[in-house]
């Protein structure tokens, strides 16, 4: 999570950390992928193709800001951050993943 947080600060120092047609590659399988399982589950036509794109973007922009944070953290990036900012962004990254571990249990049961 926190290469995440370091990959959104990437891309608005820097731009994009790889080319923006692999980006859209990633995109294009993650959407076929996504879309394939939703209609597997039973999702109806319209509804599988806009929550395969929605799963795809978000995925997309995650892969994305991941390997930005590596970069970020890769090329120095990391001595202009205090340590304050550090742990303030730890605590964050533990929250965001016990609500998502939360809610992806409960989701959970019910498949």
């Amino acid at each position: 999570m926190i290469s995440v947080a370091l990959g959104i600060i990437y891309l608005f120092e820097t731009g994009l950390p790889m080319p923006a047609p692999l980006i859209f590659l990633i995109f294009a399988v993650l959407f076929i992928v996504s879309t394939t399982f939703l209609e597997s589950r039973g999702a109806v036509h319209p509804w599988s193709l806009i929550g395969g794109a929605v799963s795809s973007i978000a995925i997309t922009f995650i892969i994305t800001s991941i390997t930005g944070g590596i970069l970020y953290a890769a090329t120095g990036g990391l001595s202009a951050i205090s340590l304050g900012t550090v742990l303030y962004s730890l605590s964050a990254c533990l929250i965001v993943s016990m609500v998502t571990l939360n809610f992806a249990h409960y989701k959970l049961q019910y498949i």
